[in-house]
C-alpha cells in the first residue's frame, strides 16, 4: 500500500499525462515547480485544451507551463521580473507589486481565466471590481483590450500608474538625478489636496483624467513637471507606496522614516521598470490597449454582448473594509471618503442590513457583466470570480 503522506502527486502519476490526456508527459510540456494546487491543475487542463492545437500560441500565453518542447514559456521572463513578497510564478511579479493594496487574487490565476475564456485579438477584458489593476495588467501583457471598473477614485489612479508603468523606458527614469531625490520627496510629503475628490460615478470619468486634473488644478508648478507624465505618475506612486509602508509598520521593527522608504522604494522601483523593459523588448510582447474608468459595477457604461472575458474579484463584505485599509491613501489624494463609502458595495448600512444590501447590490453587478458579456461565436461563456476566497466558474 502506498504512503501518500510521504509522497507528492507528482511522484504518484506523472500530471502532464493527465493534463493533456495522455498525448504529452512532463518531458516535452513542464509545469512550474510551484504548481500543486488542484486548482492550479485544473486551470492548467483548460489552458491546455485551449491551446493544444497551437503550441506556439500556448508558449506564449501559458500561465502555469515553465516549457513547451524545451522552450520557455513567455510567463517564465515575465514572472522573473520579480516584486517585493512576489511568491513563486504566482504574483507580484511586473509591476503587480506597485503599491501594497489588500485584497489582490494572483495574477498568474488571471491570466488562466483569461486565457479559459479564448480572448484574442480586439476582445474586451472586464473588470467592474479593478482594485489595483491585476486583470487589467494581464489582460494588457497578452496584447488584449482591457477596460477596468473602479469605484474608488485613488484605487484608480494607482491601477492607471501600474499599467502606465509598463510603457515607460527605463532611460527616462534612470536620468533622474538622484540628488534631487530629496527635493522630489518633499514636494509630495508637503502637498496638501483638500477633500473635494468625489466619486461621480455617472460620469465615468477615466483615471488618466482625473491624473491630468490634479497635475493641472492642485499639484503645484515645480521641476517635476519637465518630466514626462507617466514619469510624474510613478513618483507618484512611489510616495504613495512610501506613504503606506510608513503607516502600517509604524511601531513594528521595520519601522522607518517616511523618506527612507520613499528612496528604497524608488530604487526598488527602478530595478523593475528596467526588467520590465527588458523582458518586454526581449519577448517582443505588443502591450494591449486599456482604459480605467471611475464609475459602478452597478452601472456599467459598455455595450450589451461587447466583452469577451470577465474576470474579477467581488468586494469581500464584511470580511474587509477597503476604506479603512487605504484611508491614508484616500485622504493624501483628496478623496471624499464619506461619500465613497455611500457608494461602494459590501460598504452601505450597518448590522444585518448591510448584508442585505450587499446581495441586492452584487446580484446588481452580475446582471450588469451577464449583458454585456459577448455570446457570439462560441458555444459557452464564463465569469471567473473569486467569491469570499473560493474560485468559482460559472456558465453564463
Amino acid at each position: 500500500m502506498l504512503n501518500l503522506k510521504s509522497k507528492s502527486l507528482q511522484e504518484l502519476i506523472d500530471v502532464v499525462t493527465w493534463i493533456t490526456d495522455n498525448r504529452y508527459t512532463s518531458k516535452e510540456l513542464k509545469l512550474f515547480d510551484d504548481v500543486k494546487q488542484l486548482y492550479e491543475l485544473q486551470l492548467s487542463k483548460l489552458e491546455y485544451l485551449r491551446f493544444h492545437d497551437d503550441l506556439d500560441e500556448f508558449l506564449k500565453r501559458t500561465a502555469y507551463f515553465e516549457e513547451i518542447f524545451g522552450k520557455k514559456s513567455w510567463h517564465y521572463y515575465i514572472s522573473n521580473v520579480k516584486g517585493k513578497g512576489q511568491i513563486g510564478h504566482t504574483n507580484q511579479y511586473m509591476t503587480h507589486w506597485f503599491y501594497p493594496y489588500k485584497g489582490k487574487f494572483h495574477g498568474q490565476m488571471v491570466k488562466a481565466l483569461i486565457n479559459f475564456a479564448n480572448a484574442k485579438g480586439n476582445d474586451i477584458v472586464l473588470d467592474p471590481f479593478l482594485g489595483s489593476g491585476t486583470t487589467l495588467i494581464e489582460s494588457t501583457l497578452l496584447g488584449l483590450n482591457g477596460v477596468g471598473i473602479e469605484i474608488n477614485p485613488a484605487l484608480a489612479i494607482v491601477s492607471q500608474i501600474k499599467l502606465d508603468a509598463l510603457r515607460i523606458d527605463y532611460e527616462d527614469l534612470a536620468e533622474i538625478d538622484l540628488s534631487k531625490m530629496y527635493k522630489i520627496f518633499e514636494y509630495f510629503y508637503n502637498l496638501k489636496i483638500d477633500a473635494n475628490i468625489k466619486p461621480k460615478v455617472e460620469e465615468n470619468l477615466t483615471a488618466k483624467e482625473l491624473l491630468n486634473t490634479l497635475w493641472e488644478n492642485y499639484f503645484p508648478s515645480s521641476f517635476i513637471h519637465d518630466y514626462p507624465f507617466e514619469v510624474r505618475n510613478l513618483l507618484l506612486l512611489i510616495y504613495l507606496h512610501a506613504l503606506s509602508d510608513f503607516t502600517y509598520l509604524q511601531g513594528t521593527k521595520k519601522s522607518k522614516k517616511i523618506q527612507e522608504f520613499f528612496i528604497e522604494n524608488f530604487k526598488d522601483y527602478l530595478k523593475t521598470i528596467n526588467g520590465c523593459c527588458k523582458v518586454i523588448r526581449k519577448l517582443g510582447i505588443e502591450l494591449g490597449d486599456y482604459r480605467v474608468l471611475i464609475g459602478s459595477a452597478l452601472d456599467i457604461p459598455l455595450k450589451d454582448d461587447s466583452v469577451k472575458a470577465i474576470v474579477t474579484s467581488p468586494p469581500y463584505s464584511i470580511a474587509l473594509d477597503y476604506i479603512k485599509n487605504d484611508e491614508h491613501l484616500l485622504r493624501y489624494l483628496g478623496v471624499d471618503v464619506k461619500e465613497l463609502r455611500s457608494h461602494m458595495i459590501g460598504l452601505k448600512g450597518k448590522g444585518k442590513e448591510r448584508i442585505r444590501i450587499y446581495e441586492i447590490d452584487l446580484k446588481k453587478s452580475i446582471e450588469e457583466m451577464y449583458r454585456r458579456r459577448n455570446v457570439q461565436n462560441s458555444k459557452a461563456r464564463w465569469v471567473g470570480c473569486n467569491c469570499l476566497g473560493g474560485y468559482k466558474y460559472r456558465r453564463s
